[in-house]
């Protein structure tokens, strides 16, 4: 599919803005400043450069549109106008602090509390997945789907490495191939990539963390649900997702009826 067919001039302009956004951080990697906002939460200089950069960008190309992200304040404009920008400039921060090539910056659109653009970049192995709605999902242009397979048994799984003993006291996972992984984003999009069968999150998760994986993976066939509430809502009160489980229609239908 040629470039021109996958990309408006908006979404170009997205995915030239993202990549510059990648190099600030690749460029940042070795010259660290690490807070902690929590006990369990790092934050990093380039996670703030990236998301000033992101919101300069994004309020002067689409003044119209709303502003979120981990790294500002809400400042109430995703309830004040029909679209705003959800941003998370690094997903996965420990691991980028620690050199993993698993990090990402996630950005959605989101329209009605449901994503309509989704754009995912991880700057270390330059993949770039993006999706419109109704409009497939891609990887560097070409067109991805999720697997079909529909036994947990052969299917491979990814989480972070702080949920594995979650994982060990369900018997039904101890024998699988468990792919430790931080970002949230970067696993279920590549579930949507079809690499990983099964993403899964015990832990509590924000709008920014996964609106953009969920139209990746939505548009490449798969299926995102909250382990105890079933279908995501974006744009709630307290931002917050209970749980997730990305995989295909069968398999989340499956591990949902197994762990409850």
């Amino acid at each position: 599919m040629k470039k021109e067919n996958i990309y408006s001039s908006l979404d170009i302009l997205c995915k030239e803005a993202i990549i510059k956004a990648g190099k600030i951080s690749i460029n940042l990697q070795k010259k660290l400043d690490i807070k902690y906002k929590s006990e369990n939460q790092p934050v990093t200089n380039a996670d703030i450069e990236i998301n000033e950069f992101l919101k300069k960008y994004f309020k002067e190309l689409t003044p119209q549109y709303g502003w979120l992200s981990e790294e500002s304040i809400d400042d109430n404009s995703r309830n004040k106008l029909d679209s705003f920008w959800c941003l998370d400039p690094i997903d996965g921060t420990r691991s980028y602090i620690y050199g993993k090539p698993e990090f990402t910056i996630s950005l959605a659109l989101i329209t009605n509390d449901r994503p309509v653009l989704g754009f995912i970049y991880n700057p270390t192995t330059e993949e770039f997945f993006f999706a419109k709605h109704k409009h497939g999902s891609f990887c560097n242009e070409k067109q991805i789907f999720v697997n079909k397979k529909t036994d947990i048994d052969n299917s491979s799984i990814a989480a972070s490495s702080s949920e594995i003993k979650r994982l060990e006291k369900h018997s039904f996972f101890k024998m699988k191939k468990i792919k430790k992984m931080g970002s949230i984003a970067y696993k279920i999009a590549l579930v949507a990539k079809g690499e990983i069968d099964i993403a899964i999150s015990f832990t509590k998760k924000n709008d920014w963390d996964l609106a953009a994986a969920d139209l990746i993976l939505t548009e490449a066939g798969g299926e995102i649900k909250s382990i105890s509430k079933g279908k995501i809502i974006y744009n709630t009160k307290n931002l917050m997702i209970d749980s997730v489980i990305a995989s295909n229609n069968a398999l989340v239908e499956k591990l949902k009826e197994k762990i409850e």
